[in-house]
């Protein structure tokens, strides 16, 4: 059967006004209304929808399941509740929304108010965020040995790329990746999403080129997309 779109969110090719300079979060002058250069979704379960507005904004806007803009939040800065960049986000069973402040390098919590609640520390460059049927939180790190802009420096010994899966507290249950060879099998050169099946089963996929595969930082066969089974 042909499909049909159901919703649309946004009108293509008219981002709102933030004053940005080409794709510099730093010069984000002001926030906007949905959207400059979204970049991802979660539904809560009774259907609402976090968005994260991450390249061109740095906020979050929560829709109605029927596209109704209900409310959104978020400034530039490091501070609770500011972003640079927000990336990914989640929403678990309590309707906590977690979302990835990448270029600050954390996890911030809120309620589903918008309210700050606590922020996680412990990730580099987080990208993406999901929750699993065990209320487990893997989260996909890009590190800072990939996809960096232009007048980011690294720290003297950088953090690789890796996935880390943590408690519904924040206890971090079990972590890998960040090895010499990213493109080692099970390993990680620049994982941007990640989702886990019915069986438990993950999957991983990476920005490869895009991050930097196109520019030689990486052997020309280095994975974009990897499996892991839940044993």
């Amino acid at each position: 059967m042909p499909s049909s779109v159901l919703l649309t969110l946004g009108t293509r090719g008219k981002p709102c006004d933030t004053g940005i300079d080409s794709m510099d979060y730093r010069t984000i002058k002001r926030v906007g209304p949905p959207f400059n250069r979204p970049t991802n979704l979660a539904l809560s379960k009774n259907g609402d929808m976090y968005v994260t507005d991450g390249y061109g904004n740095a906020r979050v806007h929560k829709f109605a399941p029927d596209g109704r803009l209900l409310f959104s939040w978020g400034e530039p800065g490091s501070g609770p509740g500011q972003f640079n960049l927000p990336h990914g986000i989640a929403v678990d069973r309590d309707e906590r929304v977690f979302v990835a402040d990448r270029e600050n390098s954390r996890i911030q919590i809120f309620d589903f108010r918008g309210k700050f609640l606590e922020e996680w520390t412990d990730v580099a460059r987080p990208m993406q965020v999901f929750i699993d049927k065990k209320d487990n939180i893997l989260v996909a790190e890009v590190g800072f040995k990939a996809g960096l802009f232009p007048w980011a420096i690294p720290p003297a010994d950088p953090i690789g790329a890796r996935v880390s899966v943590f408690m519904p507290a924040g206890k971090l249950l079990c972590r890998w990746g960040g090895g010499p060879e990213p493109w080692a099998a099970g390993d990680f050169f620049a994982p941007h999403d990640l989702w886990v099946d019915s069986r438990g089963d993950l999957y991983v996929g990476e920005v490869t080129l895009s991050a930097g595969g196109n520019r030689g930082l990486v052997r020309a066969d280095c994975h974009c997309f990897q499996k892991f089974v839940r044993v």
